[in-house]
């Protein structure tokens, strides 16, 4: 499965790992299904790990359309770390439209995504969308730096 989801309720935070072929179809039927995760709540933060995302075939309508259906608030945080400029571009787009007051971050590090998100690396490192390999992900690129790992 491409996009993957873990809800960390001591963290408060909503945890989104996007890998491989990713559209506007397979996107929003994962958006549809956050709200029936078991902890999710609408007031948590977001994190979107798209750092594995190998083909973006999301459309500038569909990430609008999708920022306009997210079940989580507008006033939440949302930081997205990205692989590549036309993912930013797409984080830069979804953020600033469902956010009220401009309330998210786009970085190519996790560990400043992290930081902004006032948690720590480790605590999302043993998350279920990291289950391949705690610490890195399957293309051997960190998750969480040298010193926390």
């Amino acid at each position: 499965m491409p996009i993957k989801t873990d809800i960390i309720s001591d963290l408060e935070l909503a945890l989104i790992k996007i890998e491989g072929k990713v559209d506007d179809r397979s996107a929003y039927k994962h958006l549809e299904s956050i709200a029936e995760l078991a902890g999710f709540k609408s007031t948590y933060n977001v994190m979107i790990d798209a750092r594995l995302m190998t083909e973006n075939l999301l459309s500038p309508e569909g990430v609008i359309k999708m920022s306009s259906d997210t079940p989580f608030e507008q006033s939440i945080k949302r930081a997205y770390v990205v692989g590549d400029e036309k993912a930013g571009m797409h984080a830069t787009l979804f953020g600033s439209t469902a956010s009220i007051e401009k309330y998210f971050f786009v970085t190519y590090d996790m560990e400043d995504a992290c930081e902004w998100l006032g948690i720590s690396p480790n605590d999302i490192s043993t998350s279920s969308v990291y289950t391949d390999a705690p610490g890195t992900d399957k293309n051997s690129k960190k998750i969480i730096s040298d010193e926390t790992s």
